[in-house]
């Protein structure tokens, strides 16, 4: 298996790990999001030799700042190869402690599902200190002896230039809808995208399927749970990976048990869970499948009909001089009648509250809530897009 590092001037860098790599004298390595080529080198061999590995995102400072003072001494006695942390999109982050089995039962139900694509490389457009870009991005091609292709930053027009027939691209819905907006096309029949860390409108989907005559599988999961559940082409509905048992509380929210779910999680202490993981995710069954309403912190509920903040946000980011939103779900016993949503927007303009009021009743029908407006020059997001409180 070789990895192959694109670089800027127009040369490849090229790495073979077919010979064993020597030991890493830390028997755990804190390995940040700094460059992909040194994590990606580092994350292989370390795999390889059974090392174990924290894997973090220091572009969330405060994740930065609370890794420097893990007790290293205490993950000594604990059975895991990689530990990765939640986004914190909705809250701290949490460590997911994974093992080689959790990781690679994940794996062999993943090369199963994309086995008829009969992929010859993989290009990565994702960090690796994340579940699924280590997952997907490194470890699906190691296992089955299959190249990385790899650049620093893929520009659009850059990605494409990689695609050779067979490919399988580990990209996320940013990718996705910057491929959309690009003036040249390329024929990818041959090829398939696979997308994860956020949800895709089924709008985009199908102009991506569209325009380039190419494949797609996205990915449902959480850093805790492993894979949940997949759809291919621009399906509504999600259905669970094999191996993966699901279920409802009384609340309809997602219950996930499966070989994938961390055993333990970290959180200033360690906590048991078993291999059994309930999520906040709302979902309606239709069989075996499901439809994904959205988190039960960000669902919206008026008049007996729930409403995801992520179509909320969708609506608002369409708005001319709106370059991004976040959409929150504010619960109070003393809100009596209509919930409120609060709602940060990423403008250089001046919204008021009446004015973006207006647009989702345009959009929502005239329904009645009450709205708490921050506008605000960034809204901070993680590497890989997803958008984080401005207090994280």
């Amino acid at each position: 298996m070789k990895l192959k590092i694109l670089n800027d001037d127009g040369t490849k860098t090229i790495y073979d790990f077919n010979s064993k790599s020597e030991l890493e004298k830390d028997s755990i390595a804190l390995i940040s999001s700094t460059s992909k080529e040194q994590n990606a080198i580092r994350i292989i061999k370390r795999y390889n030799n059974k090392q174990k590995s924290i894997l973090f995102d220091d572009t969330n400072k405060a994740l930065e700042k609370s890794v420097k003072y893990l007790e290293l001494e205490k993950f000594e006695k604990e059975e895991f190869s990689m530990m990765f942390f939640t986004s914190g999109s909705t809250g701290a982050p949490v460590g997911a402690l994974k093992s080689e089995s959790n990781l690679e039962e994940e794996l062999k139900v993943f090369t199963k599902l994309v086995k008829k694509y009969n992929i010859k490389q993989v290009v990565v457009t994702v960090p690796f200190v994340h579940i699924y870009g280590a997952l997907v991005g490194l470890l699906y091609p190691i296992l089955n002896n299959i190249d990385i292709v790899l650049k620093e930053h893929f520009l659009p027009f850059n990605l494409l230039e990689a695609i050779e027939p067979n490919s399988l691209v580990v990209t996320t819905p940013l990718y996705i809808k910057a491929l959309n907006r690009v003036n040249e096309s390329k024929d990818l029949r041959d090829s398939l995208f696979v997308s994860s860390t956020a949800p895709l409108e089924l709008s985009s989907a199908e102009e991506f399927l569209s325009k380039f005559n190419t494949n797609l599988i996205q990915l449902f999961g959480s850093t805790e749970s492993g894979g949940i559940a997949y759809k291919e082409g621009a399906k509504k509905l999600w259905t669970p990976l094999e191996s993966v048992e699901i279920s409802q509380n009384e609340s309809n929210e997602l219950r996930v048990t499966s070989p994938f779910v961390s055993s333990t999680l970290y959180e200033s202490g360690f906590k048991q869970i078993d291999g059994v993981l309930q999520t906040f995710d709302y979902i309606e069954r239709e069989g075996e499948k499901f439809a994904l309403v959205g988190r039960s912190s960000k669902i919206l509920k008026i008049s007996g009909k729930r409403y995801s903040t992520v179509q909320i946000e969708t609506i608002l980011e369409d708005v001319e001089g709106i370059t991004k939103s976040l959409v929150f779900v504010k619960k109070s016993d003393s809100i009596v009648r209509d919930e409120v949503l609060e709602i940060t927007i990423e403008s250089k303009k001046k919204f008021s509250a009446k004015e973006v009021k207006k647009i989702l009743k345009e959009q929502l029908s005239n329904l009645k809530f009450s709205i708490e407006l921050s506008v605000v020059d960034n809204i901070p997001t993680n590497l890989v897009g997803k958008k984080l409180h401005l207090e994280s």
